[in-house]
Order: structure tokens, then C-alpha cells, then sequence
């Protein structure tokens, strides 16, 4: 639903895309995340990762094909404020 850079080449930017961005997100969410702050920020963080995806669409870098950015506000308001701290918890 995404392209990442040149389809023929898999670069620097792609390995970092997939494998820091957003696991570096999800532990420092659940590192700061409590019951007392839980909305304020799972906000906070959809929209760092809003303008992370918006800065990479208008640099050119990734494009969207059949997926809208509306839907990306959706996924991550749900990955943040239920995905997250639900997984968190089985850990624990």
C-alpha cells in the first residue's frame, strides 16, 4: 500500500524506516505511559507519527497507493491507545 524509495533498491533509508522509527516510538510510549496519561499521550505520539508519514510523503521519499492518510490517523490512534498498552500488559 506503500513505497518506500526506489522499488529496485533497498537503501539505508528503508532499513531505517522498517526497523528503528517505529519500535523506537512504541518504547518510548510505553516507557512514559501511565494510567493518569494515557490519552494525552497516545495523542501525542499519533501525532508524531502523523508528521513523521506526512514529512516522508512531501520529501518525496514514500508514496501511497490506495491508502488514504486518514486511515493512517485511525491505525495509529489504535495501535497507541489500546495495540500498546494491551500488549504491554501480557508481558507483564
Amino acid at each position: 500500500m506503500i513505497d518506500l524509495g526506489d522499488p529496485k533498491v533497498t537503501g539505508l533509508g528503508d532499513i531505517l524506516s522498517y526497523t528503528f522509527i517505529p519500535p523506537s516510538l512504541s518504547v518510548l510510549f510505553l516507557t512514559y505511559l501511565t494510567a493518569k496519561n494515557k490519552w494525552v499521550l497516545s495523542l501525542l505520539f499519533c501525532a508524531s507519527s502523523l508528521l513523521i508519514e506526512y514529512g516522508m510523503i512531501k520529501s518525496g521519499y514514500m508514496h501511497l497507493n490506495g491508502w488514504f492518510f486518514i486511515y493512517s490517523i485511525v491505525v495509529y490512534f489504535l495501535v497507541y491507545a489500546f495495540v500498546l498498552p494491551w500488549h504491554m500488559a501480557f508481558i507483564k
